[in-house]
């Protein structure tokens, strides 16, 4: 297996595969959930699940672009500094359209890295800037940590997630 899709099997795995074997992914940690609760927010200083939904999503999309050596534009995005507010609590709709885009920017992103060949995962996206390997590994580690801070808020909302 390349490198190249070594790293898009851990991409797309940890963020959607309940069976990869580490830990409860972004697909499960979110899954069931309303649009109440996903913008329900614990505590003062925490976010609330749609609001980590779509600076997963933003952060990925930045990545998508970046791997592509493509200009960013945040605000296009969503929010300057990579937080777009969550939706309205009332509308269901656009919270599973959240999920869904998010997940589907996570599949493209995988597509994408299992496209690059070894000698383009280890060049920078652009002069003085990490290579490729970098910003995947990045990427990897941020929806890593952002999905357990969601699994974190849904139990601090009485949420509790069983896995089986």
């Amino acid at each position: 297996m390349s490198e190249a899709r070594h790293l898009a099997d851990t991409l797309e795995g940890l963020f959607t595969r309940p069976d990869n074997g580490w830990f409860t992914p972004f697909t499960v940690a979110t899954s069931g959930l309303t649009a109440v609760q996903a913008t329900s927010v614990p505590a003062p200083r925490f976010n609330s699940i749609w609001a980590l939904t779509n600076h997963l999503r933003f952060w990925q999309e930045v990545a998508s672009l970046r791997l592509r050596s493509l200009p960013v534009d945040r605000q296009t995005l969503g929010d300057e500094h990579g937080w777009p507010p969550p939706g309205d609590p009332a509308d269901e709709q656009g919270w599973q359209a959240a999920r869904d885009r998010v997940i589907a920017v996570n599949r493209e992103l995988a597509a994408l890295v299992a496209s690059l060949s070894d000698v383009e995962i280890g060049e920078p996206i652009a002069a003085g800037r990490p290579n490729r390997y970098q910003v995947i590994q990045g990427v990897i580690a941020h929806n890593s940590y952002h999905t357990c801070e969601i699994i974190s808020v849904r139990h601090m909302l009485g949420l509790w997630l069983e896995r089986t």
